[in-house]
Order: structure tokens, then C-alpha cells, then sequence
């Protein structure tokens, strides 16, 4: 409880000094960020936590994951690196680094590309199918349980909400001109 007491004394405190430097009233549009991307922080620490049972992390099951639905639509040739890093939203250095860890494991391969012989892609074996498809369904109800604190109509509802709230950022950042997407951790 006194961690608790803590944390809501740090917080309103953290509230004050921000209205004091922004010279605004409210800091609603910090404050939501910083709620946003600290639970999506806190969710990506239960996800890897419960991976790691499997041998994964989050990064590695998205790639996996990304390969799998790739291959389900049709796709039985691979992916190419370059094309994982963007989609992933990570660096060409992490999307190498993990390509590596997951062949090592014997989760994917590289194949040489039919369009450019200098190129490879990379694609699930069978060993990494396997491994989605059996990780899948128990990390889904992990994750699901994340969300036990609120009630079936909250969660409908903050789904809804994250939705348009999604949409909306995406119409805004479609009037941006980009050369290259880099995220502030890269």
C-alpha cells in the first residue's frame, strides 16, 4: 500500500510541475501518452515474461508471426530482411540480430530470392510453425488476463477507443512527407 501511496503522491506531483512549465491549464495530451505508451510498456514485460517459457520474446513471436500470416496468405517463398524491419517497426541491426537467434534455433531459413540471386528472404520451417502455432493460443489467454481489471464492456469500449484513436493518428501522420520511418528508440 505504500508503494501505492507513493506512486499517487509522485504522480500529482508530476501533474503540477508539468502545468507549471507548459503554461497550460491541462496536460491531458501528455499525461494520456505517457499512460499509454507506460501500460504498453508494462504489457510488453508480461508478454516477454510469459515467451520466455517458449524460449521467445515479443520481438521474435511478432516476426514469427509476421512470417506465419505472410505464408497462410499465400506467400511460400519468404520475406525479405528489408521488408521485416519497417513492418516491425525496428532497425535493419535488430531484424539481422533477430533473423540469426531464430535460425540458430532452427525456427526459420534463408532462401535465395527468385528476383535477385544476391538477395535471400527468410521463411518458417517447420519447427518454427509449430512453435507459433502452439504459443499462440496460451500467450492470447496470458495476455487476455492482462486485461482482467476491466470488465468485458470497458475492454469493447477501450478497444473501440484505441481504434479511432489509432485511425486518427494514422490520418495525421499520412500528411507527413517520410524519406524513412524511425521510431525515437532507434
Amino acid at each position: 500500500m505504500k508503494k501505492t501511496n507513493e506512486f499517487a503522491k509522485r504522480h500529482q506531483e508530476f501533474h503540477r510541475i508539468l502545468e507549471a512549465w507548459s503554461g497550460v491549464e491541462s496536460s491531458r495530451g501528455i499525461e494520456l501518452m505517457r499512460m499509454l505508451m507506460g501500460s504498453a510498456r508494462m504489457l510488453e514485460v508480461l508478454a516477454d515474461h510469459d515467451l520466455q517459457e517458449a524460449g521467445l520474446s515479443l520481438p521474435r513471436l511478432r516476426l514469427l508471426l509476421w512470417l506465419g500470416v505472410d505464408e497462410h496468405c499465400g506467400n511460400k517463398d519468404g520475406v525479405s530482411p528489408s521488408v521485416l524491419s519497417p513492418h516491425q517497426h525496428i532497425s535493419k541491426n535488430t531484424v539481422s540480430s533477430l533473423i540469426a537467434s531464430l535460425e540458430e534455433q532452427g525456427l526459420v531459413e534463408r532462401t535465395l530470392s527468385r528476383e535477385d540471386k544476391r538477395s535471400f528472404n527468410i521463411r518458417l520451417t517447420k519447427a518454427g510453425r509449430d512453435l507459433v502455432r502452439a504459443a499462440i493460443p496460451r500467450h492470447s489467454k496470458y495476455i487476455s488476463a492482462a486485461f482482467a481489471g476491466l470488465s468485458a464492456a470497458e475492454q469493447k469500449l477501450l478497444l473501440k477507443l484505441l481504434q479511432k484513436f489509432f485511425q486518427s493518428l494514422a490520418n495525421r501522420i499520412s500528411e507527413f512527407e517520410f524519406h524513412s520511418y524511425k521510431t525515437s528508440a532507434e
